[in-house]
């Protein structure tokens, strides 16, 4: 079987939903004989891209196709290819819904447009995903009768065995993109550094594209690794001891970060000083003092309910139709 994933920007390119579309493009080939053919909107050619295709995977985030949120020509696309044939197939990914803020925002005056191309696009899909159980609802009011599967994200980075916690090195990592980075090196760094105090650690470990690191973050030593392969990653997060995220609490659960210390056995030091944190819908672990590793098995044993290997035929059966 083969499928055309649409994406923001087509692997190698970085990026979140990127990321987890390539991870999910080598499971689903390796595990269930789906492959994937990657194509972007952003690259325009869209109608020619999609001619002949007979199942679609989509993964929507509206701001990475469109810069105010409202992809309009996409879901009109979409439509188009959709009554080009009654065996198409359209799974759709809500890595995001719609956005809202205050009236002094630009959010709250494009809400209701994003909420009509949402709805538009449920209505116009054979299955729904989404990584949070907010996002579900959300859906559920748009479309109403529409049924929604709830999968929090897993690491694009691997999924190493961790057979035993054992002690880790005094390693605390940082880890992401460059948005998250700046958070953890800016408006978060009084805790960065508090985390640190509490849980021994010597040195941090920056992972990910330049994002201004400090060389010294309270007196320890910052080593900057720059963009690295998957698998180096991989082998650098299992020589932590903990990581730290500056995120708003109730959307951990689309985290690809969050995902990854929990996959790779890391306590997850999670801190979020902004508006609209939400009610964590994944757990939350306050990593301190010598439980570091009871919260590290914590964090494995929630992540291991929804890994990949488990994600692979959740997404088999969307794609194919199989209602067991």
């Amino acid at each position: 079987m083969k499928v055309v994933q649409i994406v923001p920007a087509v692997p190698p390119a970085i990026g979140g939903v990127t990321g987890y579309a390539e991870a999910l493009a080598g499971a689903l080939a390796g595990r269930a004989g789906i492959e994937s053919r990657f194509v972007s909107p952003r690259a325009g050619g869209l109608d020619r891209e999609l001619a002949g295709a007979g199942t679609l995977l989509l993964h929507y985030a509206n701001y990475g196709y469109e810069r105010r949120g409202c992809p309009a020509e996409l879901v009109a696309g979409l439509e188009a290819w959709r009554a080009g044939g009654e065996s198409r197939r359209l799974v759709s990914v809500f890595h995001e819904v719609y956005a809202s803020g205050p009236p002094w925002r630009s959010s709250f005056w494009l809400s209701p447009r994003q909420r009509r191309l949402a709805s538009r696009l449920a209505a116009l899909s054979d299955a729904l995903l989404t990584t949070l159980g907010l996002y579900a609802g959300l859906l559920e009011q748009l479309a109403p009768g529409v049924r929604v599967t709830v999968a929090p994200v897993f690491s694009t980075v691997g999924e190493p065995a961790v057979d035993e916690m054992g002690p880790r090195p005094p390693v605390m990592a940082v880890f992401g993109g460059a948005g998250a980075r700046v958070r953890a090196y800016g408006e978060a760094l009084p805790e960065l550094a508090a985390a640190c105090r509490a849980l021994g650690i010597e040195e941090i470990l920056d992972l990910g594209p330049d994002a201004g690191a400090p060389a010294l973050v309270a007196g320890l030593p910052v080593r900057r690794t720059g963009t690295l392969p998957a698998a180096e990653v991989s082998r650098h997060l299992l020589a932590a001891r903990a990581g730290f995220l500056a995120y708003p609490p109730g959307f951990l659960a689309k985290s690809t970060i969050f995902a990854a210390y929990c996959a790779h056995g890391l306590a997850p030091v999670c801190v979020w000083k902004g508006r609209g944190g939400g009610t964590a819908e994944a757990p939350l672990w306050q990593a301190a003092g010598p439980g570091v590793q009871e919260v590290a098995a914590a964090a494995r044993g929630w992540y291991r309910g929804h890994a990949l290997d488990l994600q692979v035929e959740t997404y088999r059966r969307l794609l194919i139709g199989d209602g067991r």
